[in-house]
């Protein structure tokens, strides 16, 4: 139905939706017509039913846009959406008979067709129900009605740790040591019972408003003594859990953790609450799935000079990086905070606590409400109550007087009657699904790091144009609404790039420029693009949010610029985004003659995930990008057709920036060839970051004829994984004005004997390097050099790498613009013994 445009059709809607009871309803009615003083504005009309008690913020606004049907679960009445976890959503709910407020869990609709949501919801009803204690949300049953399925759970009314920092800050200590401990004797018990959580984070901790705090959201929970609990191996889900707060190992092998990554990520909610931040909250996904492994948080200390070192000591242990080296059961956190805990704390405040609406069981506050507050998601999981404070009118504010609304007679039909679901009138139809990444980030931040994963929740289904202004501006949110879907589509939303059409089947030529046929972005070819298509931009500049290709809708895609007087087409950041460009397995695809443009608001060029074979990026320019050129994350070619870099050019100006970044978690990185590129600091003034940097696991990865030109280092590498390999070939490059030519930079990385190099450093020159090769800890073992050069202005380093000294020739003063002479040696390079030197040749 459409959107109720008077306070009658308001009243009609709620009356075949069954949400008041009509004898109260008509009672309620009278004793409004005794004071005539009812808006016949809906929206308003429907603030003052809020305000009486008679409909929940929930309620009103979904009436509000004509939906009236289905607000029931089975055996209980919806009062109020809690929030949105991993899979499904949380409402606040009453049974019909007993009166009891619940929480439900519902699976959206559109997952209870995939096997594995629908599997992994069942299972968290058997781990919630393994377990009985009150530091635990307790689940009361499980059941369906129609094609909802839903699990029965203790309503907490109260909030959450994550949201509790959000609003005041970080927390005293002690009262910081209360909540870990209660925690810790919740995990105890799951522990005792043989369940591993796998999601502790402070979004999954509840204080109610007595100060107890239960831990919520078993649906990652691991059965240690239930050999067929084998849904996630079924699924092939190898990462489960947030990044923020996942152990080291559990992002190598979720399935073979035990309570001791729980204990980690119970230490990095500790580390949340004492700072008000993640211990890595800058970054992508993949990005703090690595730092998790290899760095050191920032020291708490520096953060809160306060806390005893006692106390800073306990959170470091609990995240060690080995297992080993933690805390092995919650009852050893509890036995050390126990002296934390002597002195009582009081129950968090009215303030701290979110506020629910008279007819959910809320205590209403100030005169009358009189618009309907839109609702906000979590991604932390059930929540615990509405976090909505009612705006108010003025006391002084005239009312208006008309005559009160009159109730229709009573429909013949039961409205709670189940019924195939109308356009517009079934309130399940806006509420599908509200999912978040299995591995994104869960704290709040100012930045783009894991953004480009992140999901919102969807819009309302849409209600009349001028009711909708009319809400909004009641509201006083335009101006946020308007910012809020700005940020969404530009990195917020899980695909920012709008979907192919499905019907382009055939591979097409777009042109981005002008003309009859063209389109004036990328975004709008991507959106028209399918397999094998080509995108040809004309334009000299094109500004774009971040872009997103479809792995199969853009396989074997070309996007190429034309180039005039010598100059490619300019893509330029429009936003503050993750990445300019974001290929995921992307197959065959292909780039050339771009410039990409990051306006130091991107934080990287290109982000490259997954396996794409065939990837080819050629004569592309980066410039401008916050950290990264190309960013590689677990990416891979295949064997016949193995990733391809040529002619890439990265300039950068700050020290924090490197060119090009291979990132490897779990999987190694794998077949990538760059060739005959160049990374580069300022042509004048001091030295600015590193050229390649290597962290994590590589094969058969090849740098050959690059030339890298004033910066702090050519290339750095990271550990070696435990048991892994880094094999790299450095070949036929030329290394001009830079600090290190290889730096091997591990120092704060944790010890690891068992990883190990075999780097192939043969035929490369370097001039003016102060430390050819350079470790900041110590000895490095698994180099080969052969044949490298060592010019004018060398030093050899710490590291021995065999190269030949030599006076003559050098290299004429360099001049970027002029690619033909920029480090190429006048003449042809030079030779010493048998073997003709090739660096830097074209």
């Amino acid at each position: 139905m459409p959107a109720p445009a008077t306070a009658d059709e308001l009243l009609d809607l709620i009356q075949r939706s069954g949400v008041a009871e009509e004898p109260r309803l008509r009672a309620y009615l009278k004793k409004l017509a005794e004071t005539s003083s009812v808006p016949t504005d809906p929206q308003k009309f429907a603030g003052v039913l809020v305000r009486d008690g008679i409909l929940t913020y929930f309620q009103a606004e979904q009436l509000l846009q004509g939906k009236y049907k289905r607000f029931t679960i089975g055996k209980y009445k919806v009062l109020e959406k809690l929030g949105a976890g991993g899979m499904a959503q949380v409402f606040l709910c009453e049974h019909k008979l007993m009166r009891r407020r619940v929480a439900i869990k519902v699976l959206p609709t559109a997952k209870a067709n995939d096997p594995s949501s629908l599997e992994r919801f069942y299972r968290e009803a058997r781990a919630v129900a393994a377990v009985d204690h009150p530091n635990i949300v307790r689940a009361y049953d499980i059941d369906q009605d129609e094609n909802l399925h839903f699990l029965v759970m203790e309503y907490v009314d109260g909030t959450n740790l994550q949201d509790l920092v959000k609003k005041s800050g970080p927390l005293d200590l002690i009262r910081a040591c209360h909540y870990i401990y209660a925690a810790a004797v919740g995990l105890q018990h799951a522990h005792e019972m043989g369940l591993v959580h796998r999601d502790v984070k402070p979004g999954n901790i509840l204080l109610d408003r007595a100060g107890v705090v239960k831990i919520l959201d078993m649906g990652l929970a691991r059965f240690f003594n239930d050999e067929d609990d084998e849904l996630t191996k079924k699924y092939d889900e190898n990462v489960l859990g947030t990044a923020d707060y996942l152990a080291p190992e559990q992002a190598l092998d979720s399935h073979a953790v035990d309570i001791r990554a729980d204990i980690y990520s119970l230490g990095a909610t500790f580390y949340f609450l004492l700072t008000g931040t993640a211990p890595f909250p800058e970054g992508s996904v993949a990005q703090k799935l690595i730092w998790h492994q290899n760095r050191t948080p920032r020291p708490l200390a520096s953060l809160r000079p306060e806390i005893p070192e006692h106390l800073v000591a306990i959170v470091d242990r609990m995240m060690a990086k080995k297992p080993e080296e933690r805390f092995q059961t919650p009852a050893d956190v509890m036995a050390v905070l126990a002296p934390w805990v002597t002195t009582p704390i009081a129950p968090p405040t009215d303030r701290e606590m979110p506020q629910v609406s008279l007819a959910a069981g809320g205590i209403t506050r100030g005169p009358a409400s009189m618009a309907i507050p839109s609702h906000s998601t979590t991604s932390a999981g059930a929540r615990t109550s509405i976090p909505h404070g009612m705006p108010t009118i003025a006391a002084t504010q005239p009312r208006t007087q008309v005559a009160v609304p009159t109730l229709p007679p009573p429909h013949s039909a039961n409205p709670q009657t189940p019924s195939p679901p109308l356009p517009g009138a079934a309130v399940w139809e806006s509420l599908d699904t509200d999912t978040l990444g299995a591995t994104q980030g869960d704290t709040d931040r100012n930045h783009t790091g894991n953004s480009s994963s992140i999901r919102r929740r969807r819009a309302p289904a849409p209600v009349e144009a001028g009711s909708r202004r009319l809400l909004f501006g009641l509201l006083g949110l335009v101006a946020l609404l308007g910012t809020a879907a700005g940020v969404y589509f530009a990195f917020l939303s899980g695909d920012p790039t709008p979907q192919p059409d499905p019907k382009a089947s055939e591979p097409l030529r777009i042109v981005v420029g002008e003309g009859e046929n063209a389109v004036g972005t990328l975004r709008e070819a991507l959106a028209k693009a399918g397999p094998g298509a080509t995108i040809v931009i004309t334009k000299a500049r094109v500004v774009e949010p971040a872009l997103r290709l479809d792995r199969v809708r853009h396989k074997d895609l070309t996007i190429e610029g034309t180039m005039v007087d010598g100059h490619s087409p300019v893509i330029e950041a429009g936003s503050v985004i993750p990445a300019l460009l974001d290929l995921y397995s992307s197959d065959g695809v292909r780039l050339k003659n771009l410039e990409l443009d990051g306006r130091g608001v991107a934080e990287d060029g290109i982000q490259i995930h997954g396996v794409c074979p065939g990837l080819t990026i050629e004569n592309i320019v980066v410039r401008g990008m916050k950290s990264a050129g190309v960013r590689f994350l677990n990416s891979a070619g295949d064997e016949q057709r193995p990733i391809v870099i040529e002619r890439l050019r990265v300039l950068l100006t700050l020290p924090t920036q490197t060119a090009l970044i291979l990132e490897a978690a779990k999987t190694d990185t794998r077949k990538i060839q760059v060739r005959n590129s160049r990374f580069e600091g300022p042509a004048t003034g001091p030295s600015a970051g590193v050229g390649l940097r290597i962290q994590g696991a590589t094969t058969e990865v090849e740098f050959t004829g690059n030339r890298f030109f004033n910066l702090d280092s050519a290339i750095a590498f990271g550990r070696p994984p435990v048991e892994r390999v880094v094999r790299v070939r450095f070949a036929d490059n030329t290394v001009f004005q830079a600090r290190s030519g290889l730096l091997f930079d591990y120092e704060r990385a944790p010890a690891n004997t068992t990883g190990k190099f075999d780097l192939t450093i043969t035929q490369n020159y370097f001039g003016t390097t102060t430390e050819i090769a350079k470790s900041t800890v110590g000895g490095v073992v698994g180099v080969t050099a052969t044949n490298n050069v060592q010019g004018p202005g060398s030093a050899p380093g710490n590291v021995p790498l065999k190269a030949v000294r030599i006076d003559t020739p050098t290299l004429p003063t360099p001049k970027p613009d002029d690619d033909a002479t920029f480090l190429r040696f006048p003449g042809g390079p030079p030779e010493f013994g048998p073997t003709k030197f090739k660096a830097g040749a074209s």
